[in-house]
């Protein structure tokens, strides 16, 4: 997890906290039509199951991706090392920021919490 660590102890204390709101990747190194804008993860329940839904939003349309945990960290990891220079943690204790420079340096912004109360949870169909 190389620089990120921080930020993926951060997010795994917030699920095993039941403290986790949502997670959004922004500002993408590259801009372009038909490349990802921003990217929006949530927390869902399938078949009993947490699952991470990515919603990857570009110019003209949304697609979404469901991962497992585990999963959802790796595609986390290789969108931030990528494609995004902003990954913001909502928790209901903090938002954590990691910021990725041109030259790759990852610093942190810590933040009072955005959010008071978790988002409505809505059982996903598989």
């Amino acid at each position: 997890m190389s620089d990120f660590t921080h930020f993926f102890e951060a997010l795994e204390q917030g699920l095993l906290n039941d403290e986790f709101v949502k997670l959004t990747l922004s500002k993408p190194t590259r801009k372009g039509e038909g490349l990802v804008n921003n990217v929006y993860v949530r927390l869902f329940l399938v078949e009993g199951k947490q699952i991470f839904e990515f919603k990857y939003r570009y110019a003209t349309q949304e697609n979404y991706k469901q991962f497992s945990l585990k999963s959802g960290i790796s595609e986390l990891e290789k969108l931030l090392s990528e494609t995004f220079r902003l990954g913001t943690l909502f928790t209901l204790s903090e938002d954590l920021q990691v910021l990725i420079s041109k030259n790759k340096m990852v610093s942190y912004r810590e933040n009072a919490p955005s959010f008071k109360n978790k988002l409505p949870e809505i059982p996903l169909q598989s």
